[in-house]
Parts: C-alpha cells; structure tokens; sequence
C-alpha cells in the first residue's frame, strides 16, 4: 500500500468523514448514517473450508448500529488505478463479510435453541437475518473509469441474443457503487471539510475553475492541518505538503494556505505545460524520423540526427523515437 492510499485511509477512518463519505456518495446528502453509530470493524476476511483457506483485506470496514443492534455494515475501497476484475472483488469481499456474520450466530447460538434438523443443520433458526453489507469504492485515478460496473458488464452472456437475454435474467447484476473523484465536479452535498478536499483534488488540472471554486468558497484559507496534509499528499504538492501549521496567528495561517494553493495552481500549469512541449517534441521526432525512413537512413544514424537538431541527448532521442 502506497503513501496516498495509506493517507486517504486515515484521513477517512475518522468517524464523522466515513459517515459524510456515505451519506454525500450513497444517499446525496442525506443523514442516513450519523458518526455515533459507526465503530471500525475488522477489515481482514477469512474462510476456511475443507482443507482450503481465502482470505483478503479491505481498505476500511465499519458497523454502524441502531438501538444497540448491528444494522449495516459499511465498506469503502480506495481505488487509485481501475481495476477491471472490480465487479466480482466486491462480491467476494461481501459473501465473506456475510460468511463472517454466520458464523458469529452459529457461534452465539446454543443448542438448545436449535429446534429441528433443519436449524441443527446448519446451525442457525429460520428467524435469523443477515445485516446489509455495502461496497463504496472511492475512484481517485486519473483516468476515467473504464472498467465493468456490474457483473452484468463483466460477464460474456454469449452471441445468441435469445438465451443471452435468459441467462441474463438469471444472473444478479451486482451494481457498484462508484464515487469518481476525477469525474465529478459537484460535492456540496458533503457536510464537513470532505467536500472541500474532493472538490478541490477534482480541479487540480482546471486552473480556472479551481481558482473559481476558492473564490467562492472561504473555507478553503481554514482548511485544518489533516485536510491540507491529504490534498498535498493526493495531488503530489510539495508545498502543502510542507506547510507549517503551527503558528497561532489565524491570518498568517490563512495567507499560508492560500499561497500553498496558489502554488499548486502554478505546479498545475507547469506541469501542463512541460506535457504539451513534450507531445510537441514527440510529433517533431515522429515526423522526422518518417522522412529519415523514406530514405532509408539507418535508426541509429537517424537518432544521431534528431538528438543533434533538437539539442538533446541520445537517450532522450531514443525514448521519443519508441514512444
């Protein structure tokens, strides 16, 4: 695990943003889970089977309760790169958080409660229910989400339009739930500084609308030291990440958080713009090097030449030649 990811996991295994995280991506907005009723739970899943062992690791996993009972089970997965296989990793993650679950009421039940073959069976009453166990997967790649977002999308049904339609019928779709950092612009539905690091990190290449959304929102020159911290972490800042928070002056404070922003404005732009000089550079080489070819001049007298012209070393030459 990464230091972002391991960033992002602290940052949202604070109680009251694991319950915004929920309620601003599952139920826009609405107070449905409340921090009180949250406690952090074991994110390492195991079964063990005839001779067979599985095991697997979520990001974070907590219970939320209601008049002391277990009600839901909340899991939420960082994801900084698609994963295509996503659909069936959440399943899996599930059945073994439900498998989890059995086993706890087989374990709580006595025998004597047991009242037919059937319940000694299988070790549990016919009233027994299972809590509901929930997938939030936070996307924050670059890149937008390409892979499958359902079984559905990851299963090949066949060519026959006919029996695809009935196994389709048959199978679950197993919908994910995706909140897309990248891709989404809009978190005023986050009630806590939540909604201003994924506001902010969804801008971080739109000099424009993140200056916009800083003006429009004075938040952000308070941002608390773990807020500041994540959003450098996240968006790779230097100076955020090595901004002093300890000064008890609030408008120095300020100014500080408003400069380090600023700067990451300016690490945006240079960063867009040493990528478009070096797209530039890369169609120069290609175009050169196709004239070269035409004339049948050899690779390495070719990229001899290109280093010459443009003023860069072999290797450099090289690199944009296999790009």
């Amino acid at each position: 695990m990464g230091k972002k990811d391991i960033t992002l996991k602290d940052y949202l295994s604070d109680r009251r943003r694991y319950a915004d995280l929920i309620n601003g991506a599952v139920f826009c907005g609405e107070e449905i889970v409340c921090p009180d009723t949250l406690t952090e739970a074991n994110a390492v899943q195991s079964m063990f089977r005839n001779g067979q062992a599985l095991e697997r690791t979520n990001d974070l996993v907590m219970k939320q309760d209601r008049d002391g009972k277990l009600f839901a089970v909340w899991i939420v997965a960082n994801q900084e790169h698609i994963d295509y296989s996503m659909p069936a990793r959440v399943m899996l993650q599930e059945a073994l958080e439900y498998d989890r679950h059995l086993k706890k009421i087989k374990r709580e039940t006595p025998g004597q409660a047991l009242r037919d073959d059937a319940e000694f069976l299988c070790g549990i009453r016919r009233e027994e229910r299972l809590r509901p166990v929930v997938t939030l997967i936070v996307y924050w790649g670059s890149e937008a989400w390409q892979g499958a977002e359902s079984m559905h999308d990851l299963i090949d049904f066949g060519e026959d339009v006919e029996l695809a339609d009935r196994l389709r019928a048959l199978v679950p779709v197993y919908p994910l739930h995706i909140l897309r950092l990248s891709e989404q612009k809009d978190y005023e539905c986050f009630r806590t500084e939540l909604g201003m690091l994924f506001a902010l990190y969804a801008r971080r290449n739109d000099r424009s609308g993140f200056k916009e959304y800083l003006d429009t929102h004075k938040a952000c020159c308070n941002m608390d030291d773990e807020t500041c911290q994540t959003l450098g972490m996240m968006t790779g800042s230097a100076s955020l990440l090595n901004l002093s928070r300890r000064s008890k002056d609030k408008e120095k404070e300020e100014i500080n958080v408003c400069r380090s922003i600023d700067e990451l404005i300016e690490e945006g732009v240079r960063e867009g713009k040493k990528a478009g000089i070096s797209e530039g550079i890369a169609e120069a080489v290609k175009a050169m090097a196709a004239g070269m070819r035409k004339l049948e001049i050899p690779q390495r007298t070719i990229c001899r030449m290109i280093a010459e012209e443009l003023h860069m070393s072999m290797e450099q030459a090289e690199q944009f030649l296999q790009a």
